[in-house]
């Protein structure tokens, strides 16, 4: 199997902020491999919170020439025979491991002439109601983010510190049947989330996100009770391995392809995550349309699907599954259904 990678500088149509950066660019990287004349395509955003650089994981990817080499790839389980082994390798990057196990996903459901979703669970691809984001705003941007998305099913607004929930206030009065969530990214105190309660309640907010830091979870456990919405985990849950102990802490978490390692343990965590009562979502960082309908895949058997990050983007290199005002929509064909522009730049 001949694998190639190259990065693309992408970026958000406005600066996307959250209680940890602004974000003007993302790197990410993508990988391509053939066999038999056939094509399969896989990305890993890159994000520093979890240690990731692009050169990095581009340099890791290219080392699997050789390791695909004698690899079978005639089923779902070799895919997850490839993840399990190739993480020798690519450790400790999960974004690599991801790119990997998108591409192997892709490049398997093109040869046996089907969608990913068919070859993974069994059925075909159904549209797939998503979160938008409003990121952190200046106080001038509010009012043209919310108007953008008049008429959208959910809403996810990113809080700043201290429980601040002015905007997610905004949103509710503007667009009062939306449902809406708000996610801290770890930038509150526990005190912060209990004064915030009343609030969360009267707001009427789907699920607050990570309000603390994952060093927190012991007190998140304590806290789980004396707050009236749903708290789901992201930073606190990152792999199948955390997916056990969410229960009692958490109503739920987020899934995130390229903190996991890919599609595999996506569906690994999802399905287990139901198996414990777990309330689920799909998430994404900044990143095309290429993981967006990866993700897609794993958000047809989750509560929840928050994946607008090509959507946020001005320069999408892929085309895909199709964000249409709140609604991801598939495009019902082989593989990941997913065109891509040519490299511009090499690693």
């Amino acid at each position: 199997m001949k694998v190639s990678t190259w990065l693309y500088a992408l970026h958000p149509r406005s600066v996307f902020r959250t209680s940890r950066a602004a974000r003007r660019e993302t790197t990410n990287v993508f990988l391509r491999v053939e066999r038999g004349g056939i094509a399969g395509y896989g990305e890993a955003s890159v994000n520093a919170y979890y240690g990731e650089n692009a050169a990095d994981v581009a340099e890791r990817l290219g080392m699997m020439n050789d390791f695909l080499l004698g690899c079978a790839l005639d089923s779902p389980k070799d895919i997850a025979v490839i993840w399990e082994e190739a993480w020798a390798v690519l450790m400790p990057s999960r974004a690599a491991q991801c790119a990997l196990d998108v591409a192997l996903w892709d490049w398997l459901a093109k040869r046996e002439q089907c969608p990913v979703t068919e070859l993974a669970l069994g059925a075909e691809p159904r549209p797939v109601e998503s979160f938008a984001t409003i990121g952190i705003s200046e106080p001038g941007e509010v009012d043209e983010k919310i108007k953008e998305l008049n008429g959208y099913p959910r809403v996810k607004v990113k809080a700043g510190r201290a429980g601040d929930l002015s905007t997610a206030a905004r949103v509710r009065a503007a667009l009062p049947d939306a449902s809406i969530a708000v996610d801290a990214n770890c930038a509150w105190t526990g005190g912060d989330l209990l004064k915030s309660s009343g609030d969360l309640a009267a707001l009427w907010i789907e699920f607050v996100e990570q309000p603390l830091p994952p060093e927190c979870d012991k007190e998140m456990r304590d806290l789980a009770a004396r707050v009236p919405v749903p708290v789901l985990a992201d930073e606190s849950c990152v792999t199948p391995e955390d997916v056990e102990r969410m229960r009692g802490s958490f109503a739920g978490f987020n899934i995130k392809l390229v903190k996991c390692g890919g599609l595999t343990p996506a569906l690994r965590m999802a399905r287990r995550g139901r198996e414990l009562g777990l309330r689920t979502m799909v998430g994404c960082m900044l990143e095309s349309s290429l993981l967006i309908s990866a993700g897609a895949v794993a958000a047809q058997i989750t509560d929840y699907a928050d994946l607008d990050g090509a959507w946020l983007l001005g320069d999408d290199p892929a085309r895909g599954w199709q964000f249409d005002r709140g609604m991801l929509r598939p495009p019902y064909e082989n593989g990941l259904g997913v065109r891509i522009a040519p490299p511009v730049t090499s690693p």
